[in-house]
Formats: C-alpha cells, sequence, structure tokens
C-alpha cells in the first residue's frame, strides 16, 4: 500500500530561533543544527549538539521523542536522519522538518532509509524551489508518496540495509587504512634519502 507522508505522520517545522545558537553549558536542552551532523557513509549526529536554557520558551510539542526523523529541507540533499533519544530533551532548528509517525504500521528505520532512498530523493530535487538556496517546502514532504510493506518485510528490508551499512564501513575503515599505510611508507621512503 501507498500513502501520503501526511496520512501517516505529524509533519512539522522545527524550531526557530531568533539569534545565532549560543552553548550554554548549563542549558537543559541539545539544539540540533546541521553542523552537527556527517553524512558520510551514512546520516549521523558526529557532534555533541549545543545546549540552551528551555526557558527560551520552547513547545513542548517541538521537542524531539525517540523515533522522530529529521529531514533538512535547506540546500539540495534533502537527507533523513532517525533521532534516537540521545540527546533528550533536544529540538531540531528550523533547517530540518520533523516526522513524527502515528501509525505503527510503519517502522521510523524504514521510513529513514526510505526518505534517503534514490526514488524518494528524486522526488525531493523535483519539488525544490529557490534560487540562492534550495528549499524544500512542508507541502512537499507531506505529500511524498510513502510505500507501507508489512512490519516483517520491513524488519527483513532493515537487516539487509544494517549489513550493508556494516559493509560500507569496513570498506571505508580498510580505505583509510591502506591511505596511512601508503602514506607512512612513501615518507619513509622520502626519509631514507
Amino acid at each position: 500500500m501507498r500513502y501520503y507522508l501526511s496520512d501517516i505522520a505529524e509533519v512539522f517545522t522545527g524550531h526557530t530561533l531568533r539569534e545565532k545558537v549560543q552553548h550554554d553549558p548549563d542549558g537543559e536542552c541539545a539544539v540540533i543544527q546541521l553542523k552537527d551532523l556527517s553524512f558520510t557513509p551514512n546520516v549521523c549526529i558526529k557532534n555533541p549538539p549545543y545546549k540552551i536554557s528551555l526557558l527560551r520558551g520552547i513547545p513542548k510539542n517541538q521537542l524531539l521523542q525517540k523515533g522522530d526523523i529529521l529531514i533538512l529541507s535547506k540546500g539540495s540533499a534533502n537527507k533523513a536522519l532517525l533521532y534516537e533519544g540521545q540527546y533528550a530533551p533536544s529540538v531540531a532548528v528550523s533547517a530540518f522538518t520533523i516526522i513524527r509517525l502515528h501509525s505503527g504500521h510503519l517502522k521510523p528505520e524504514f521510513l529513514t532509509w526510505y526518505i534517503n532512498s534514490t526514488g524518494a530523493q528524486e522526488y525531493f530535487s523535483m519539488h525544490r524551489a529557490g534560487t540562492t538556496t534550495l528549499n524544500l517546502s512542508k507541502k512537499a514532504i507531506d505529500e511524498l508518496p510513502v510505500p507501507v510493506p508489512p512490519l516483517e518485510k520491513q524488519e527483513i528490508m532493515m537487516k539487509l540495509v544494517t549489513q550493508y551499512e556494516l559493509y560500507t564501513n569496513l570498506v571505508a575503515e580498510y580505505e583509510r587504512n591502506v591511505r596511512m599505510l601508503v602514506d607512512h611508507t612513501l615518507n619513509n621512503q622520502l626519509n631514507d634519502q
């Protein structure tokens, strides 16, 4: 079966902050920004987010929940990140659109994979607008057609994705090690002259 994203999830824009985020070591709320993410080999949070005080009036429904999916709605790479609750309480800035599933028929891991898949990314590329900075509208995200296979099939697919990610991480580590070995060997050759 296929649904529009808005049929199976609540879709809302990240929190708008009035000024630049300044890190407050005593802050209670983590603020996830683009600078905190890595896109290779997979989308993940690479840096601990800055913290701010919750006294800034962040609405409770804007606080991220485990299983929320963050889509980068600015720029030409509208990739998704599954929030796993590691920085609770936290909020995402307005450069993100947040997807909060309200259907038990779809696993957040599967939807995150699907959003990052070629088909969904092609859909997003057709719906971006802007000249200087590309923007993916909330309406375009709401209307993303999403296939919803049975839960058992989603689980099998996610096992395959996990195996693939393990493989790509091993390949990347192997390439780093070979590069370091070659650099070390060549530097030793230079020093032996």
